[in-house]
């Protein structure tokens, strides 16, 4: 007989996803006042905040994953399975995300995106854009691309008893980041950067906490759970903020330091709302199935 699954909701992850989306909000509003100036120590600060925010989120990432999947690891189609919840939960917001990111692209006369690179984007294909860099037309997307081929190495993984499979996603991304270092070039180099071996520090975590039958503190959960809401809309804020920025530039033309407090509360409302009237009722749509917020598919993405 198989054990119950643990509870998959935790409250002190749920803040850190919050504070995870809350510190890539401020790297970009910041990034709007120091209009990237490479000599203005600001702007590596800026950096910083964001590289940490999503550094967080792929641990977190990892951990999840793992923790809500401990039992099924060698089960009849348990890949399957977890690759159909993978897709419910990120694909269809993504989607629309992103072909609203080109419509407002085409509107602003700023989209020089064709067919190709919207296909790509929808598919989670790394690109090289004009601008010089890996982004897709949604360009908080790069992240996805890493998370969807975590998960698809994930996936595999279930395939594996547990003992072998956690080990072995280890591997498999140690390798590939090491051999990427001497790759041309290229999509798989870019795919093996050094980034994806946050995921490994979640599967690692989560491998230990389920083995030594942790749980969280009941006094942590009760400190952290106001933080719930926004950890719930993390997803939906991280899609959506560099919309909500930009709607802000548009009536404060010559920020000040005070545009990174006022973006950081114009976006995370712009998440709730996002998440409140799209995410949450397309996610209900979808897997027919309620609260949403509740259930493990509301929580089990690092984003």
């Amino acid at each position: 007989m198989r054990a119950p699954k643990a509870s998959s909701k935790f409250y002190f992850l749920q803040a850190l996803r919050a504070i995870a989306a809350w510190l890539v909000v401020a790297d970009h509003a910041l990034l709007a006042v120091t209009h990237n100036d490479l000599s203005n120590p600001m702007t590596s600060f800026a950096w910083a905040l964001g590289t940490i925010g999503v550094d967080i989120f792929f641990v977190i990432s990892g951990f999840i994953m793992v923790h809500i999947c401990w039992d099924d690891f060698a089960m009849p189609g348990a890949a399957q399975k977890f690759m159909r919840r993978r897709i419910v939960r990120i694909v269809p917001l993504y989607w629309v995300a992103t072909i609203a990111a080109l419509v407002f692209h085409r509107a602003s006369d700023k989209a020089p995106e064709g067919w190709a690179e919207l296909l790509q984007s929808l598919l989670f294909i790394p690109y090289y854009n004009e601008n010089g860099g890996w982004h897709p037309i949604l360009s908080q997307g790069w992240t996805l691309n890493y998370e969807m081929m975590f998960y698809a190495i994930f996936a595999g993984a279930l395939t594996f008893p547990r003992k072998f499979a956690l080990p072995g996603i280890a591997v498999v991304l140690g390798i590939f980041t090491s051999v990427g270092l001497v790759l041309p070039t290229g999509i798989l180099k870019y795919l093996s950067s050094p980034i994806v071996l946050w995921f490994v520090v979640g599967v690692a975590i989560a491998a230990l906490w389920r083995s030594a039958g942790f749980v969280e503190p009941k006094g942590l959960a009760r400190s952290v759970k106001f933080l719930e809401p926004f950890g719930d809309a993390s997803y939906s804020s991280y899609l959506v903020h560099g919309f909500a920025l930009t709607m802000l530039l548009r009536v404060w033309e010559a920020p000040s330091a005070w545009f990174v407090p006022v973006g950081m509360v114009v976006a995370a409302g712009a998440g709730l709302g996002v998440h409140i009237m799209i995410e949450r009722p397309m996610l209900q749509a979808m897997t027919r199935r309620k609260p949403l917020i509740i259930s493990s598919g509301a929580q089990d993405v690092g984003l």
